[in-house]
């Protein structure tokens, strides 16, 4: 059955994205517009690329609403105490925009959608332009449990803004999450926090597309002359910042004794001055690049010793689907239906992650049956017309 869809993004959708949302986005549309009408509304930050031109063939119509400039320093700090100070989660305030509500009711009222599905949590705040359309949210990761992670792990002069953060998440999710008519997520986990904010909501787990799988890594790429192990992340995310932090400062020099010709690499958006100040001969902090893919070619073990976070990382699905060998916490691995030794090596501790990551660089049978596993996994997850299927069902239900 075709249906109109209107999907509404925090961002245009891009399959080549650094940021492993707008990918996830991306991997959805393509697969929802198979069998589907498709229509895309996104805000789109100054200096930030546009909706992917194959993607944007796909649908009928791709419109992208300026969103202005994310602010920095002083100016960030000022709009997150405004935004608390209005009871709004600052990311929720940051990405208000009023001429996007009024193309959302435009939209819906002149097309008359079947679907609006509202991806991510902050565009649950549009909800209230839509009243002729069933409608979905997709919550990459519960807004309330990240703020908590952020309180538990954040400095302690942030505590007291960390703590009303949490409070601002809490009263907006238990506003906006019955509002719609069901909610899909990533986790098991993410669901039970979902539904213990609003019992009543229909909530459904759908890990989420990853394309047709990345490319697998070169031909003995993992040969360097120099172990290579490799974090990758969006840092403007506190969790990959807690994490590069933790492998660089606490992981790496033990690895560096038993291997002292490694090199760490941290490679990513937005890397803040704590962690570039860590920058040297053995650790690189790129920021930006223009894709991952020849990084992922060269890693010889890929390591994510995250501890904060919900939802599915994107970074461990593209990993895998790489076919690397990869160290990383059962959080990281989580909702992806991985086996322990199998596909990855799971470590907790700092010793656990730098006793794993030495062993595999000393081990290069272990490191190929992991990355065969690695693959074989990727074709399995990454199989045409899984994530089709779930959405269909979900609308089915509606």
């Amino acid at each position: 059955m075709s249906r109109k869809i209107l999907l509404l993004s925090p961002f245009p959708p891009r399959r080549d994205a650094m940021h492993g949302g707008s990918r996830a986005v991306a991997g959805c549309l393509a697969e929802l517009a198979a069998t589907n009408r498709i229509r895309v509304l996104c805000l789109r930050g100054a200096g930030e690329p546009p909706t992917e031109p194959a993607l944007a063939e796909l649908c009928e119509a791709v419109e992208e609403i300026h969103r202005p400039g994310a602010a920095i320093g002083w100016q960030r700090a000022c709009l997150w105490a405004f935004s608390l100070a209005s009871g709004l989660p600052a990311w929720v305030g940051n990405w208000r925009v009023e001429p996007f509500r009024q193309a959302v009711r435009a939209t819906v009222l002149q097309w008359r959608p079947d679907i609006v599905q509202f991806d991510y949590h902050v565009m649950a705040q549009y909800r209230d332009a839509v009243n002729t359309s069933r409608t979905v949210l997709v919550v990459y990761e519960p807004g309330t449990a990240a703020a908590r992670d952020r309180l538990r792990f954040g400095p302690w002069w942030q505590q007291g803004l960390l703590r009303r953060e949490a409070e601002a998440w809490g009263r907006y999710e238990r506003k906006m999450l019955p509002a719609f008519d069901a909610i899909a997520c990533f986790t098991g986990r993410d669901r039970a926090e979902l539904q213990a904010i609003a019992p009543v909501a229909f909530v459904a787990v759908i890990p989420p597309a990853f394309g047709s799988g990345a490319k697998a890594a070169s031909t003995g790429a993992s040969a360097s002359p120099r172990p290579i192990i490799l974090f990758q992340g969006n840092f403007v995310h506190p969790p990959n910042v807690d994490a590069a932090l933790r492998l660089a400062r606490d992981i790496f020099p033990a690895v560096q004794a038993s291997h002292p010709t490694a090199i760490l690499q941290i490679v990513g958006v937005g890397p803040p001055r704590v962690l570039r100040a860590l920058a040297s001969s053995a650790i690189r902090v790129t920021g930006r690049v223009a894709s991952m893919q020849p990084w992922l070619d060269t890693a010889t073990v890929v390591a994510l010793p995250l501890r904060t976070g919900g939802g599915i990382r994107i970074k461990t699905m593209e990993t895998l689907c790489a076919g690397k060998a990869l160290v990383a916490t059962p959080l990281a691995a989580e909702g992806l239906d991985l086996h322990p030794g199998r596909e990855f090596i799971p470590a907790t501790t700092d010793r656990e992650f730098a006793d794993a990551i030495s062993s595999l660089l000393d081990d290069p049978g272990r490191r190929s049956a992991l990355e065969l596993n690695a693959r074989s996994w990727g074709k399995s997850f990454c199989r045409a017309g899984r994530v089709q299927a779930a959405f269909e069902s979900l609308y089915a239900r509606l």
